[in-house]
């Protein structure tokens, strides 16, 4: 199958991007060929792909970078305009840019599956109402559980490279918090936690503004310490070193990688119990989820005694990217069969 992804634009698409989008596009691209198909990647010129994968630039870099438009939404509307100029050169498109590229569905005769990594929101929802017949996937049951008159043709959760992430059997004397600093993912929430705990608490997470106002002055380098931005094998070891990892979001969100990573390495997760969260964790099994943050330190104590290698187990069961690839190989076979293009 001729098959192209379109990237977003924030970042290069790379094994160890730091946009998330942009590295889960390195792993469905690398499967995707693994599994022989014919592979194009519509993405940033300064993008590292996988092996046997052609790539598309059609922009130098990220925004406003090495010369790039510093427009992002020109951005990645050039990058969705030239993968439909070029559609008659697969069997299939599939778009990771939000749900932007639905009116272009009926331009590019050919099956166009449109995928948001985001929560949706109603601009969304009636952009997708506009075009019902539209190839819409989710990564989530819990990603368009607000609009119930729009259904998914088929529900695929995340997947990671379980072989980046090895279990650790025996973890250090802290809990972790992995993310971005920004208040919905609750880093200050985090610190309460732990100091509740009475453990020493390791953050890492790129910085941001809100980072070095509201974070930084909390980080005193002894009871919390702050490991930078990581990725790869220290990343891992971070991860695989905790004695659980600290997920107090305060809003919904449609997936969590963070937290397949975490148990990839036997690592269990204290979570509040909003969005996918219930979807990603095995209650009692591979960690804690409440209603409360009031609630989230008597859960992250119950993690503690978690059998770490049937965390292991439950997690490289379900979210690998193998499995994930194979799921949208299937959903693009279906439609690519039935040839149901959208009016």
């Amino acid at each position: 199958m001729r098959i192209a992804q379109i990237s977003t634009l924030s970042a290069p698409v790379a094994e160890h991007s730091t946009g998330s989008v942009e590295a889960l596009l390195w792993l469905l691209t690398r499967e995707l060929a693994r599994l022989g198909h014919d592979v194009t990647l519509f993405a940033t010129a300064d993008s590292q792909v996988p092996e046997g994968v052609k790539l598309i630039a059609t922009q130098p870099a990220a925004y406003g970078a090495n010369g790039a438009m510093d427009d992002w939404h020109l951005c990645e509307w050039l990058n969705l305009a030239r993968a439909t100029e070029l559609a008659g050169q697969f069997d299939l498109l599939h778009s990771h840019a939000y749900l932007w590229g639905l009116p272009l569905s009926p331009l590019a005769r050919v099956p166009f599956v449109h995928t948001t990594h985001i929560v949706p929101d109603d601009n969304m929802a009636k952009l997708w109402a506009a075009y019902p017949r539209a190839h819409v996937t989710a990564i989530s049951h819990q990603q368009w559980s607000a609009y119930p008159h729009l259904s998914p043709g088929a529900i695929i959760h995340h997947g990671v490279d379980v072989e980046r992430f090895p279990f650790t059997a025996e973890p250090g004397d802290y809990v972790c918090y992995l993310g971005r600093f920004v208040s919905g993912k609750g880093p200050r929430q985090a610190i309460a936690i732990a100091q509740a705990l009475g453990v020493h608490l390791i953050m890492a997470g790129p910085r941001s503004a809100y980072f070095r106002e509201q974070v930084a002055p909390l980080i005193d380098g002894r009871s919390v310490q702050y490991a930078g931005f990581v990725q790869g094998a220290e990343r891992a070891r971070l991860l695989g070193g905790a004695r659980a990892l600290l997920y107090p979001i305060q809003y919904p969100e449609s997936f969590g990688l963070v937290l397949l990573e975490a148990m990839l390495c036997g690592t269990p997760v204290a979570a509040m119990r909003l969005g996918a969260v219930p979807e990603v964790l095995d209650e009692g099994v591979t960690g804690h989820s409440v209603a409360t943050l009031e609630e989230l330190p008597d859960a992250a104590r119950k993690c503690f005694g978690l059998n770490r290698a049937a965390i292991r187990r439950w997690a490289e069961g379900r979210f690998s990217v193998q499995l994930m690839a194979r799921r949208y190989e299937h959903f693009y076979a279906r439609i690519t069969a039935t040839a149901t293009l959208p009016p």
